[in-house]
């Protein structure tokens, strides 16, 4: 099975500080992707990690 993006759009706005942007802008650039990319991973990760946590906090219950 693959893993394709479905038609279905989360818009998300962030309000950054100067300073977090330039660290965003860095960081892209370090991995070789773009703001968007870099955002896009990192948040999915998150979630994915939060739901992990989750899972295991119920099954310790």
């Amino acid at each position: 099975m693959t893993n394709q993006r479905t038609n279905r759009k989360v818009k998300l706005q962030v309000w950054l500080t100067e300073e977090e942007h330039e660290l965003l802008q860095q960081v892209a650039t370090t991995t070789g992707q773009g703001m968007s990319s870099y955002v896009r991973s990192t948040v999915l990760k998150a979630i994915k990690a939060d739901l992990g946590a989750s899972v295991d906090t119920i099954n310790n219950q």
